[in-house]
């Protein structure tokens, strides 16, 4: 148990450097949220403190979804194999070079996707969609403050504990024995990956609300599918190969889209 609360705590100072690095990218989107939150209280919020409360929430809840990840993990045959053989300053296993090329062309393609899908589907059908972003364009080097927040908080969150738990409450009522072994079938890692990304698409439903003035279909299938679908990929390369590999795909991902991307001439 010790050592369980060690490794939650080594993620949770990660988590913390994550997000400091990550300031620069917060102090440009979060204007939207804040004056919404600031029509439902009484004594205004100001932007230093929704920038210490909304740090102090992500290291908690990473902290929190970490130890299920740690403990759950091992019982659900989820691997975090490299990141533990690092924590405990040991030979760290070799990486799976094939799969991990899969993890970043998986963080480019599914980028591409959602972008091009983005500008010929959801910019039409979301009224001053492109107005709006155009608003909020930020500096190159502001949107790469973001990468290692992205990366790696959200999935410490999304896929080690949430993904895990899912994986594990799933198994626990349709667990099957096999050669005596109790084997989980394919289909429970794939409704956890499924949920998973879900649950992270509609945490970003209120924020989508504040930026674009209400939650139309257009605008629900939009925060789904741009930040659900990314996720589906990363889920599996957990499942298969183990944190790292999703991290890597995640930090890919996230490059393309707030640094890559915005550099392009068109």
């Amino acid at each position: 148990m010790k050592r369980k609360l060690t490794y939650s705590l080594y993620f949770g100072v990660i988590t913390l450097f994550a997000y400091v690095i990550s300031i620069p990218y917060l102090l440009h989107v979060s204007g939207p949220t804040i004056e919404q939150l600031n029509e439902l209280v009484d004594t205004p919020i100001t932007t230093s403190q929704y920038i210490l409360g909304s740090g102090i929430n992500i290291v908690l809840i990473t902290f929190l979804f970490s130890m299920i990840g740690i403990w759950l993990s091992p019982k659900v045959g989820l691997k975090w194999s490299w990141i533990r053989a690092l924590f405990d300053k040991q030979v760290k296993p070799r990486w799976d070079r094939p799969f991990l090329w899969m993890a970043v062309v998986w963080g480019v393609i599914s980028t591409v996707f959602i972008t091009l899908l983005t500008a010929l589907v959801f910019a039409k059908n979301i009224p001053n969609f492109t107005e709006i972003n155009e608003e909020m364009d930020m500096p190159w080097w502001v949107g790469l403050t973001t990468v290692f927040q992205g990366g790696i908080s959200e999935e410490l969150m999304m896929r080690f504990g949430l993904m895990t738990l899912i994986v594990w409450l799933l198994s626990k009522v349709f667990m099957r024995k096999r050669e005596k072994r109790e084997v989980i079938s394919p289909w429970v890692y794939w409704i956890a990956i499924i949920g998973a990304s879900l649950v992270f698409g509609f945490g970003h439903l209120s924020l989508a609300q504040s930026v674009y003035g209400g939650n139309s279909l257009w605008v629900i299938l939009y925060v789904l599918i741009g930040n659900g679908f990314a996720g589906l990929g990363f889920g599996y390369f957990y499942w298969k190969r183990g944190l790292e590999y999703a991290i890597v795909s995640h930090m890919t991902a996230d490059l393309m889209l707030h640094f890559v991307i915005p550099l392009l001439p068109f």
